[in-house]
C-alpha cells in the first residue's frame, strides 16, 4: 500500500511491543540524576531501551547500563531530532522487530504519574504516531480553516507505529534531515516539518493531551498547570529556562509549577539540581522565585543537624561584637575561624568571642593582613584547609566591611542588609537559614539579595570583569551558562554554603589584588551550579519591604519612557545600546545601532582602534618629552 492510498490507522497490537530512544546530556561524565529517574521510568514500560549520549565515564556509563540495553555515542553532540536520527541508524533493520518506538530525550521531567496509565490509554487509540503534548501555530490557520487534527507534535516525546515507520514519508524526512540550525526558531522549523510531512502522507497523529483541550495553542508552556492537574506526566524543561521576562509577561510561574510536581511525588530536587547545571544562575533564581522571605520565629519543629564552620574575616573592628553574637546563634556551629586585617588585633578578637560563644565553640585567630577588601576571599585562600577537609557541612562566611566608596547612609545600609538578611535578628531566623540546607539538598548557596539601595550594583554588576571571570571558569572547568547583565552572586561578600557546592575556588591560589576577593565572589553560584546546587538568596520581611519599594518605583519610572510590557521594551533598549552620558553624539550612536547594526559595528571597531592608537601615541609623546 502507497502512502496516499492509507485510509486507517490501526491500534497498538495485544502484546505488542515497543523499544524507546532516550537521547540525553552527559555532564561531568554522568546524567543527571533526573535524566536517570526518567530513563528508570521508561525501562519499566519498553521492551528495549537505547540510550543516545557522548562523554560518559566508567561510572556514569555503569549507571545508564544498570537500566539500558545499549549506549550509542554520536559522532558529534546532537540533542532533538538529530540525535534521534543517530540511534535510528543504530537500531537499523532491528527496529522492524518492534511495534512502537519511542523517541523521547531529557527535554522533560518526570513521571509525575506513571507512564503506563499513559501509553495503555493511546494504545486504544487509531494512530500512527502521538507525542505526550501538541501546539498549534494560529497562525498558520490551523483553527480558522477548520482544518481538523492538524496538529504539531512536540518532538521531546515522539511514538511511531510500525507503518509510519515503514512509510517513504517517515524515511524521506531523516534522510533529508538537515544539519542542526544554529537558531532555536529554525530548529522548531524543522521539528514542525515532521508532522506536516506525515499529515500530508495521510498519517494520523495524536497527542495523550492536545492543546485543543487547554486555553492556549501551546499548553506545555502556557498551561502547564493544568497538564499537571489532569495528569500529565511530563513538564518540559524549556518551561524552568526562558527568557524570564518573557515569562514575567504571561504569569508563568516556575516556582508553582514545582511545587505542583513535588505534591504529586515528584522528588524536586532533581529538577533543581539538574537545571542549575544548564542555565545560568540568574536566570533559574528567577524563574524558580527563589528569594526567600523568611520569618523570625522558627519554621520547622525540629532543627537541622548540621556541622557548621564559621568564618568571619574582620576588617573593621566595631561590628565585630554584633558579627560574633550573630554567628553564636548558628544552630551547629562546631568551629569559629577569625582571620584578621591590619586593623583588628587578637586580644580585641578574644574578648569578643568570651562575651558571645565562649568556650563552647572552639576558636582559631588567622592572619589575613594582606585581605583588605570586604568579601570572604579568606575562605577559599587562608582556610582552605578547613573546607576540603570534608569535616564540616556547611560554611558559614562573613565579614565586618563596607566599600570604602559609598556614603555614610549607604554604608550602614549595606551593613544592616547584608548581616539581618543573612543571619537575622533572632535565633529563629538562623535556623529557618540553616533548614533551607536540611530540607532540600540540590541548595548549595544562599546570601542575600543584591544590595542596591545607596549602591549602583544593579547592569553593571561585572564590572568589566565578565570576561576575567569566565577565564577563570573555563580553567576551573565550569561550562554553566555565564550570566549577561549581572551575576548572581552575593556581590557583599557574605554566604552560607555547602563545601562540597563551592570548594572548587579552593584549588586557585588567589591574590592579594584589590579585585580578586569580588572577583571571586561572582563566581560562587556558577562553581556551585556545575556542581549541581543551586543558590538561593534569603531576606528578612522589612529587608524585602525596602528592596521591593524601591525597586518597583526605579521600574516605574524607567517604563514612562516606554510602551508595553517589559519583555518588549527591554529588547528595543538592549538593540540600542548605552544611552552614555546623553551627548548627541551618544544618540547618534543608538540610532546607528538600532537602524543599522552594521554601521554602527564598524563605527564602533573603528572608534576602538583610533583610542588604541591615541593612547599609543600619548604614551610616546610623553616618553619623548621625558627623554628630553
Amino acid at each position: 500500500m502507497s502512502d496516499g492510498e492509507i485510509k486507517a490507522a490501526p491500534r497498538f497490537p495485544l502484546g505488542g511491543n515497543r523499544a524507546a530512544v532516550y537521547s540525553a546530556r552527559a555532564r561531568a561524565g554522568r546524567l543527571s540524576a533526573a535524566a536517570l529517574y526518567s530513563l528508570a521510568a521508561l525501562r519499566a514500560e519498553m521492551d528495549h531501551v537505547l540510550v543516545v549520549t557522548r562523554g560518559l565515564d566508567a561510572v556514569g556509563r555503569d549507571e545508564v547500563m544498570a537500566t539500558a540495553d545499549e549506549i550509542v555515542v554520536p559522532a558529534s553532540p546532537s540533542s532533538g531530532l538529530w540525535a534521534y536520527a543517530e540511534a535510528l541508524k543504530a537500531f537499523g533493520d532491528r527496529a522492524d522487530r518492534f511495534d512502537e518506538l519511542v523517541l523521547t530525550s531529557d527535554e522533560w521531567f518526570g513521571p509525575l504519574t506513571p507512564l503506563s496509565s499513559v501509553i495503555s490509554r493511546m494504545d486504544s487509540r487509531f494512530v500512527d504516531i502521538w507525542s505526550i503534548t501538541d501546539h498549534r501555530d494560529v497562525r498558520s490557520g490551523d483553527k480558522t480553516e477548520g482544518r481538523d487534527g492538524v496538529i504539531r507534535l512536540s518532538t521531546y516525546w515522539l511514538a511511531a507505529r510500525r507503518r509510519v515507520r515503514d512509510s517513504r514519508a517517515w524515511k524521506a524526512f531523516w534522510s533529508g534531515l538537515p544539519a542542526c540550525p544554529e537558531f532555536g526558531w529554525e530548529v522548531r522549523r524543522v521539528e514542525d516539518s515532521l508532522s506536516e510531512q506525515l499529515l500530508d502522507a495521510g498519517f494520523r497523529v495524536a497527542a495523550a493531551f492536545p492543546s485543543d483541550d487547554y486555553p492556549a495553542e501551546h499548553a506545555d508552556t502556557f498551561n502547564v498547570d493544568l497538564l499537571i492537574e489532569n495528569g500529565c506526566p511530563a513538564v518540559p524543561r524549556a518551561v524552568f529556562d526562558g527568557y524570564p521576562l518573557f515569562y514575567d509577561q504571561h504569569a508563568i510561574s516556575g516556582r508553582r509549577l514545582a511545587e505542583a510536581m513535588s505534591s504529586r511525588g515528584y522528588p524536586i530536587h532533581l529538577l533543581w539540581s539538574d537545571l542549575a547545571q544548564t542555565v545560568s544562575p540568574k536566570r533559574l533564581h528567577t524563574n524558580g522565585s527563589m528569594l526567600e522571605v523568611l520569618p523570625s520565629k522558627e519554621k520547622a519543629g525540629r532543627r537541622a543537624d548540621l556541622r557548621v564552620l564559621g568564618i568571619i574575616h574582620v576588617l573593621e573592628t566595631d561590628p565585630l561584637a554584633e558579627v560574633m553574637e550573630r554567628i553564636a546563634s548558628v544552630p551547629g556551629l562546631a568551629r569559629l575561624v577569625v582571620t584578621i586585617g591590619a586593623r583588628a588585633s587578637t586580644e580585641l578578637v578574644e574578648r569578643a568571642w568570651e562575651r558571645t560563644v565562649g568556650q563552647r565553640v572552639p576558636l582559631e585567630i588567622r592572619d589575613a593582613s594582606r585581605r583588605t577588601t570586604p568579601d570572604t576571599l579568606v575562605v577559599f585562600d587562608e582556610c582552605r584547609d578547613l573546607l576540603l577537609d570534608g569535616d564540616y557541612e556547611l560554611v558559614v562566611a562573613l565579614h565586618t566591611g563596607v566599600p570604602a566608596h559609598l556614603s555614610r547612609n549607604a554604608r550602614e545600609y549595606f551593613r544592616r542588609q547584608q548581616i539581618e538578611c543573612l543571619m537575622g535578628k533572632a535565633e529563629g531566623y538562623v535556623a529557618n537559614v540553616v533548614d533551607l540546607f536540611a530540607d532540600d539538598p540540590s541548595v548549595g548557596l544562599v546570601f542575600p539579595p543584591t544590595p542596591h539601595v545607596g549602591m549602583s550594583t544593579l547592569g553593571d554588576g561585572w564590572l568589566g570583569q565578565r570576561e576575567a571571570a569566565m577565564a577563570t571558569l573555563a580553567r576551573l572547568k565550569v561550562d554553566v551558562p555565564v550570566d549577561w547583565a549581572s551575576p548572581h552572586a552575593p556581590f557583599g561578600g557574605m554566604w552560607v554554603g555547602r563545601p562540597e557546592a563551592v570548594g572548587a575556588l579552593a584549588s586557585i591560589s588567589w591574590s592579594t589584588d584589590v579585585h580578586a576577593g569580588q572577583n571571586a565572589m561572582r563566581l560562587l553560584s556558577s562553581v556551585a551550579g556545575q556542581n549541581g546546587f543551586v543558590s538561593r538568596t534569603v531576606a528578612t520581611s522589612e529587608h524585602a519591604g525596602l528592596s521591593h519599594g524601591s525597586l518597583e518605583y526605579i521600574a516605574d519610572h524607567m517604563a514612562t519612557t516606554s510602551y508595553g510590557y517589559p519583555a518588549g521594551y527591554t529588547s528595543f533598549l538592549h538593540r540600542a545600546g548605552p544611552v552614555g552620558s546623553g551627548r548627541g553624539i551618544d544618540f547618534l550612536r543608538m540610532w546607528l545601532r538600532f537602524r543599522h547594526p552594521r554601521v554602527g559595528k564598524v563605527i564602533a571597531g573603528a572608534a576602538v582602534v583610533m583610542r588604541g592608537a591615541r593612547k599609543i601615541s600619548g604614551g610616546f609623546t610623553a616618553g619623548v618629552r621625558k627623554g628630553l
